[in-house]
């Protein structure tokens, strides 16, 4: 996300944490951002982790006071950084390349695909239409909202609400940092 004249700009895509600590992408030529941001301008990337509508009905304290009003537990990253765009292949090659194997090897273990799968005269025609990026982080910051304020009994309430309508992620997360709370003490 990047603030312009006419106002905020968004895009979804697919970012990786490089060696260098920067975070890398690509975007296709078509798509203006590459030209509508200037070189260093700072940028904002988000990155979303699991989230869940928690009902008041969750929590078995409602039945004393009825105090209780529906919220939104959730997990995200932010990171602020400045953004370069970079138009030559070495650079292209080397985003896809992050890209690819990163994602192939998590889906497809020993069988993943490999850029040198494709042919080369199509894999150039890819790297021809697409813009490298990368942003040089300056500021992270991490939200984490996942009734960690609530009495034991309404927490393990909305754990067990979550599980019931299908909110595993959610649920499992909360009782993780349930029991290591528990460890904890």
């Amino acid at each position: 996300m990047a603030q312009k004249e006419e106002g905020l700009l968004a895009n979804h895509m697919p970012l990786l944490r490089a060696p260098d600590g920067s975070l890398v992408g690509h975007v296709a030529q078509a798509n203006a951002m590459h030209r509508m941001i200037a070189e260093e301008q700072e940028v904002l990337a988000i990155f979303r982790g699991p989230d869940a509508y928690i009902s008041p009905n969750f929590f078995p304290s409602k039945a004393d006071h009825h105090r209780h009003v529906p919220t939104w537990n959730y997990q995200a990253v932010h990171i602020c950084g400045t953004i370069s765009f970079q138009h030559d292949e070495q650079a292209k090659r080397a985003a896809v390349g992050l890209l690819t194997r990163t994602h192939e090897r998590k889906l497809n273990g020993e069988n993943a695909w490999r850029m040198a799968d494709a042919p080369q005269d199509d894999m150039q025609g890819m790297l021809e239409s697409i813009v490298a990026f990368r942003i040089t982080a300056s500021r992270t910051l991490a939200k984490s909202k996942i009734s960690q304020n609530r009495e034991e009994r309404d927490y393990l309430g909305a754990v067990a609400g979550l599980r019931a309508t299908g909110k595993p992620t959610m649920a499992n997360l909360m009782a993780e940092r349930s029991r290591k709370t528990d460890e904890d003490t």
